[in-house]
């Protein structure tokens, strides 16, 4: 090939590289079931820096924390040179992303949800920003095989299941329908009571969840920690004595990255490890 007509192709060439490499993005990760597709889609060379709900997943703890999702630092987002700063809709606040946007880095709100769909949205919303389209189409396969087969399970009974989320002095905070928890409690072959009555997270008394009866109280595990486990949760709140899940032994923590952002991985994870326990008692 001639010289100018070599140069020529490489000047061609060059954008088309430059575009299908990972190394032009700097990403922060904002929320567990971001990062967690960061890492399932093998994107996490990608990552500058994650918040405090995805610690877990960074196992060297080489990644710098940017704060708590909803509570973001312009500043400190973007002491980390980013390209892009992806979260859920649950990102925030307004302000933090308004001045990012301003500074010319891309701040991107991917689907969140508590369907299959949904995840498959937001596994294709990051799949697109890393390059990792063929990936994606393998977790979604898998994870779709997952879901399938936790819907086909018989479980041999249907216990009541109810998340609380418990601070001393105050009403206990449940889940409703359109919540993530509630989607999990289905797929694990439970049934929660709460549902019927209301979406979301609304406060409710103790005396009010004694009357539900659950068979089975789920709590983040940050809650059991600070709290002493069940004994603690018991003597905190002594009216949740009068629950069969108290009484035997079924007060359960649940990681809370499982239920942040919508459902994931963990989520599902979750719903496989609760079908187990609930099996199993």
């Amino acid at each position: 090939m001639k010289p100018f007509l070599l140069i020529l192709s490489l000047l061609f060439a060059l954008p088309a590289f430059a575009n299908s490499t990972d190394e032009q993005n700097r990403i922060i990760s904002v929320g567990s079931s971001i990062t967690e597709l960061m890492y399932a889609l093998d994107a996490k060379d990608q990552l500058v820096a994650i918040d405090v709900t995805s610690r877990h997943f960074d196992k060297s703890g080489s990644l710098p924390q940017v704060g708590y999702h909803r509570q973001l630092s312009a500043e400190g987002l973007m002491a980390q040179n980013p390209t892009h700063v992806i979260g859920s809709h649950e990102m925030g606040p307004d302000s933090t992303l308004k001045l990012l946007k301003s500074a010319g880095i891309e701040v991107i709100t991917v689907p969140s949800g508590d369907s299959e769909s949904d995840l498959a949205g937001r596994i294709d919303a990051i799949a697109k920003i890393t390059g990792k389209q063929q990936q994606a189409r393998e977790l979604k396969q898998q994870l779709h095989q997952q879901i399938e087969t936790l819907e086909s399970l018989d479980s041999a009974h249907q216990p009541k299941a109810i998340f609380a989320m418990l601070s001393e002095g105050r009403p206990a905070t449940v889940a409703g329908s359109e919540t993530t928890i509630d989607k999990i409690i289905q797929l694990a072959g439970a049934t929660n009571p709460i549902n019927s009555n209301f979406s979301s997270y609304k406060s409710m008394s103790f005396e009010a969840i004694v009357g539900v009866q659950p068979d089975y109280i789920l709590v983040a595990q940050r809650t059991w920690d600070a709290l002493g486990g069940q004994q603690g949760i018991i003597e905190k709140f002594p009216l949740l004595a009068a629950t069969p899940a108290a009484a035997d032994n079924k007060i359960i923590p649940i990681p809370s990255s499982a239920i942040i952002g919508g459902f994931g991985i963990e989520s599902v994870e979750l719903s496989q490890s609760l079908y187990q326990t609930f099996e199993r008692n």
